[in-house]
């Protein structure tokens, strides 16, 4: 069953519960107070009965049982007359259930008159076989005969009847009130569950590959917040799918790419181990084949090493420790080689103090001062620079070089990917050293941001945690 008929289903019940309690109850009270009154009124004339015979007993002075029955058909007709309008039926009897004079109501047996005298002043209510209801009040004469019982019984038939009537005519109203409640309810769960089915016909769309499909959140209830929460995670999902995709792209790129690499390498390296295995060559030939398998194998050795080296940050285990950002660019600028074409400027606040690990930072500042120098400065200078930002350090390496094209500052922090793969290849390059440097920022919680115009120059700037003392 659908939500919507439970909710529907669930008024309903709840609705007819309540109309038929309360209705129920009301008509019960309405019949309760009823037969109150009609017992008030019925004592009230059952008194003056009883005064009535009292007084025609007094006056006879009668004292046996016949002229108690004298008395009684004496009186019988004026006492009839008299409430007629209320109870024709009575009788005269005694406690033991000797009937002195019967003028009852045939419906009612002389055990129930005796269950009556037994009551004292609480009345009785007698149902016949006929469906009638009577009213049984029971009183005690006093006058000479002992033990004589006067029974007085009042058709209250018409009370029960104006019940049954008005419980037809409630459950007729109910039915009414229930059918139209029962529409109204089924439009209105309709409505309360609208969000719930357009949140399923949502999911089902992103089951079925349209992640960018999301939930229209309306009002403040709590389903518009489930709304929010599934469009969040919808969200999630898609970052998630978009990521697992880049890095799906990444890493065949990075195949492709590192098979390109291999195969340079190795086809030198066959063709002239090939060459050498021919027979006898020209010592200038050997030295030739010689040099290029050494240059190549050379080329494989430091690709292996970069590999490994990347591999190394990428499963992290750095230990962290609070070291002087100036010792860093002294172990960066000590490492670059002799030959180095540039120069390199330096400012650095000597309190600059940051958690990294030194020699790693090191590698990336050299990294970095290479590429800067590879990118040929107009000036002939390299600046590395250290600034204080925010709770940290700004470390930068800028140059006045050639530059990086717009459409490749996304892709150079990939594997073996080469803004100019001929001239990085003649330099002996890889293309895994700005990768490996943007690992190593990772490792230390940061990432390299890239500034860079073609002919105009480049800025490459990390952020690093500053350490306390």
């Amino acid at each position: 069953m659908k939500l919507t008929s439970k909710l529907a289903l669930g008024i309903l019940v709840l609705l007819c519960f309540t109309l038929s309690l309360g209705g129920g109850w009301t008509i019960q009270q309405n019949l309760h107070h009823a037969l109150r009154r009609a017992e008030s009124e019925s004592t009230a004339l059952h008194l003056q009965q009883r005064s009535a015979l009292e007084q025609a007993l007094r006056q006879n002075q009668a004292e046996d049982v016949l002229g108690a029955a004298a008395v009684g058909d004496a009186y019988s007709r004026q006492l009839q007359s008299a409430i007629a309008a209320q109870s024709p039926s009575f009788s005269l009897l005694t406690a033991d259930g000797t009937v002195v004079y019967p003028c009852m109501d045939n419906t009612i047996s002389l055990a129930d008159q005796l269950a009556a005298i037994q009551a004292g002043t609480d009345s009785i209510y007698h149902q016949s076989g006929g469906g009638e209801y009577h009213l049984l009040l029971a009183s005690p004469l006093q006058c000479q005969i002992q033990g004589l019982w006067v029974v007085t019984a009042w058709d209250v038939t018409a009370l029960y009847s104006e019940q049954n009537r008005q419980l037809v005519q409630y459950f007729w109203l109910e039915c009414l009130a229930l059918a139209l409640t029962g529409l109204a309810a089924a439009g209105f769960a309709r409505l309360v569950t609208r969000p719930l089915r357009e949140l399923e016909r949502t999911a089902g769309q992103i089951a079925a590959g349209a992640f960018h499909r999301r939930v229209q959140v309306r009002g403040q209830d709590e389903i518009a917040e489930l709304a929010g929460s599934f469009n969040a995670m919808a969200d999630a999902i898609q970052q998630q799918i978009t990521a697992l995709e880049q890095q799906a792209q990444r890493q065949n790129r990075f195949v492709a790419a590192f098979t390109h690499e291999l195969k340079t390498p190795m086809t030198s390296i066959l063709g002239y181990s090939d060459l050498l295995r021919l027979g006898e060559q020209s010592p200038l030939c050997r030295q030739q084949a010689a040099d290029f398998i050494y240059h190549e194998a050379r080329r494989l050795e430091l690709l292996s090493h970069r590999l490994l080296r990347l591999l190394q940050v990428q499963q992290g285990g750095l230990q962290l420790e609070a070291v002087p950002v100036a010792g860093i660019f002294r172990d960066a600028c000590r490492s670059l080689p002799a030959d180095f074409p540039v120069q390199v400027e330096t400012h650095c606040d000597p309190a600059a103090l940051i958690r990294a690990d030194r020699p790693l930072l090191a590698d990336l500042v050299r990294n970095l001062l290479l590429n800067a120098a590879a990118a040929g400065p107009r000036d002939g200078v390299v600046r590395l620079c250290c600034s204080r930002q925010h709770q940290g350090w700004c470390i930068s390496v800028s140059d006045k070089g050639r530059g990086i094209p717009a459409d490749a500052l996304d892709k150079i922090t990939e594997p073996f990917y080469m803004v100019d793969k001929s001239r990085s290849r003649q330099r002996g390059g890889s293309g895994l050293g700005l990768s490996l440097c943007d690992e190593i920022a990772r490792a230390h919680g940061s990432r390299l941001e890239f500034e860079s115009q073609v002919g105009i120059g480049t800025t490459v700037r990390l952020f690093v945690r500053e350490a306390k003392e």
